[in-house]
């Protein structure tokens, strides 16, 4: 800034030759200063220095120029005028006039522009003043974040006084698009500060049918370096109001999180008065403990049914059926992993006090290892459990599953892979008063699967290699029917299906390779094709003993483009049982289009969603999706997006209808201030 970039007068060398001076000064400054001029003189009795012609000084970074300069030795006074232009790697200032004393570190310059190139920030006035290091006046001046004589916006004040690494205080201030006055603040104040800052955030407003008119408000707080928090405040016309807090943390050794608590006084829901509490909660956090432990946290609880459904935003949100809240403990030894987990769920749809909820679950499990020198492997899955809930049966199960494979190659082609295990629970503390259960089964499996593949080493536009290969897979399962009607029915692991069946799947791959120009080449499969089915052994099934038709299909054409599929055919009904599919492609220049389709014939499911940007019509984006219920034909939702962008400002005018809502939201938002208008997306971040 101004100041920094005059502290260069304070020189310890100085070049005279010809309109050039080298002169050295006694140590008052450790970088030498060159100053060139067509001119250059000096008063002995003043200790004043005159240089006037395209007038130049360096010191370090730093380049003054103007017409012309005087230095007083022993004043430490620099006047400057005539085309002032002062810059360095981060900065620029210039101005017509500069008056600036080294000594102090104060001065001033007239009818002054300063720009910070990091932030693109230009600050104009009749007269900039520097009242110390850090501290700065501006008269008649204006800021804005947009280039031009005439910028898309700014902001205008008859005194700003701005505080580097504070705030900045603006008298009068006056918001102008392009030359026209919008509004008027009698007094406005903003952080000027790159680090983070505590002070008020930009108020939003909006307009929604189910909650009215809006005001949302926040204060954010910095705690300390790895510390922050966020207090909301909320008006909502048609419901009353709302008080949030949001808290995150980054504390040592990875471990991260944020909390959140949201809590409303409800008066009316749907124009109908209900007098009423609401609050929400929710925590994720993820890092290590002493000793090596992880601990995770997802944890989410609503008090109300109907909370996601009166104030979620996105279908993710106003659509939940339940939320779960779940943590976890987990230590890792190399082979062996041991995880303990809580895990609550609540029924939004409906009070369900049959809800299981698993208060703990615990698994201990060591991944396939090599028994001895021996050619066998060995497996352990083990798991505990205890089961609780408001009504209905309660008790704890264990399940231990140790298994005994090996691997043989047949023709060094074939890979054999079979494997036996032995599936055990034992259940007790059953509510029932049933006493303690047990039962074993044994499972059987034999993989055998091999790899044919060829490579084309012919290039294909970028492509330098393409490999084509087909991987077969046969498994054969056997599980024996054993009668299970006399143990607890709580999930499903508790019923262990009669099997005597033959899978086979083949896998279809196109691997391309492409050479990059700065060295190490790049792989994508462009094509993944698995088809599957089952045959069924048991003499029961013989008359349908073939399952349905299962495709996996992975296409990316380009880095780009996507295709995903998974769908089954029932070949006894010929027709599709399930089927779902997704797309994606997008450009370089933010135009993309996302569709996709669900159906699953058992569970009514039969709905469809499009996502379409459009960039094309700069400075005008447009964004639009849509989700529809082809089983019950009916929209879930529809929402237009049009944002109009400028270099240093944007204005998004959103139109969002939905089962529940609809509501209209103009969020204006300037480049380095933020957001000034729109509606709150989340309520405190719930």
């Amino acid at each position: 800034m101004l100041l920094r970039l005059l502290i260069i007068f304070s020189l310890c060398c100085f070049s005279l030759d010809a309109g050039a001076a080298d002169w050295q000064q006694g140590g008052s400054s450790e970088l030498p200063v060159t100053l060139e001029a067509d001119e250059l003189s000096y008063d002995n009795e003043t200790g004043r220095y005159r240089a006037s012609g395209n007038v130049q000084l360096i010191r370090g970074e730093m380049d003054v120029r103007s017409r012309i300069l005087w230095w007083n030795q022993k004043s430490g006074e620099v006047e400057a005028e005539g085309d002032v232009l002062m810059t360095s790697p981060d900065e620029q200032l210039s101005g017509s006039k500069v008056h600036y004393n080294l000594q102090q570190e104060t001065g001033s310059i007239e009818n002054g522009h300063l720009f910070l190139r990091e932030q693109n920030l230009h600050v104009l006035g009749k007269n900039i003043e520097r009242l110390g290091t850090f501290d700065y006046r501006i008269s008649d001046g204006t800021f804005t974040t947009c280039d031009g004589e005439i910028p898309s916006w700014k902001f205008g004040a008859s005194q700003l006084d701005v505080t580097l690494g504070g705030y900045a205080r603006a008298k009068n201030a006056v918001f102008y698009l392009k030359d026209v006055p919008f509004f008027y603040l009698p007094y406005m104040v903003y952080p000027a500060k790159s680090e983070r800052e505590s002070g008020l955030l930009v108020p939003r407003v909006g307009y929604s049918e189910q909650r009215g008119f809006q005001y949302n408000g926040a204060y954010y707080q910095v705690l300390g370096r790895n510390q922050d928090a966020t207090i909301y405040f909320d008006y909502l016309s048609e419901m009353g109001i709302g008080k949030g807090l949001e808290y995150r943390y980054i504390f040592g050794k990875g471990n991260v999180g944020e909390a959140r608590v949201y809590h409303i006084d409800v008066d009316k829901v749907d124009g109908v008065e209900v007098g009423e509490e609401r609050y929400a909660i929710e925590w994720q956090h993820n890092g290590l403990l002493p000793g090596g432990v992880r601990m995770v946290a997802d944890a989410e609880y609503v008090d109300d049914d109907e909370y996601f459904e009166d104030f979620g935003e996105v279908a993710e949100e106003y659509n939940k059926d339940k939320v779960q809240s779940i943590f976890s403990l987990s230590k890792n030894w190399g082979k062996y992993n041991l995880i303990g987990q809580f895990k609550y769920t609540k029924d939004l749809e409906v009070d369900d006090p049959t809800t299981l909820q698993l208060l703990p679950r615990i698994t201990f499990d060591a991944i396939r290892q090599r028994l001895g020198e021996s050619i066998f492997y060995y497996q352990l899955e083990s798991e505990y459990t205890n089961f609780r809930r408001d009504e209905g049966l309660r008790g704890e199960r264990l399940m231990l599953r140790p298994n005994l494979s090996t691997s043989l190659q047949l023709w060094n082609r074939i890979d054999v892979t079979p494997e036996v295990a032995y599936r055990d629970r034992y259940y007790w503390g059953l509510s029932d008063g049933s006493g303690s259960e047990q039962e074993g089964i044994v499972e059987f499996t034999t993989r055998v699967n091999t790899r044919l593949q060829k490579i084309y080493k012919q290039p294909i536009g970028p492509i330098d290699k393409l490999r084509h290969s087909l991987e077969p897979e046969v498994i054969y399962r056997y599980t024996p029917d054993v009668n299970q009607t006399h143990l607890p029915d709580f999930d499903a692991g508790d019923r262990v299906a009669e099997a005597n069946r033959i899978e086979y799947a083949l896998v279809q791959r196109f691997t391309a390779r492409f050479n990059r120009e700065e060295g190490d080449a790049t792989y994508r499969d462009l094509l993944y094709l698995r088809l599957s089915q089952n045959y069924d052994l048991r003499e029961e099934a013989q008359d349908e003993p073939f399952s349905a038709i299962r495709g996996e299909l992975t296409l990316l054409p380009t880095d780009r483009a996507k295709v995903l599929m998974d769908s089954t055919f029932d070949i006894d009904r010929g027709e599709w049982s399930k089927f779902a599919v997704e797309g994606h492609v997008e450009d370089q220049q933010e135009n993309a289009l996302q569709v996709m389709y669900r159906y699953d014939r058992d569970q009514g499911i039969d709905y469809g969603s499009l996502k379409l940007d459009v960039a094309f019509l700069k400075p005008f984006y447009v964004g639009y999706e849509k989700r529809y219920d082809f089983a019950e034909n009916e929209q879930l939702e529809d929402l237009l997006g049009i944002e109009y962008r400028q270099q240093c400002w944007s204005a998004l005018l959103t139109f969002r209808e939905n089962d529940t809502d609809r509501a209209v939201m103009l969020t204006f938002t300037m480049s380095g201030i933020g957001s000034v208008g729109g509606v709150s997306g989340n309520l405190g971040g719930i």
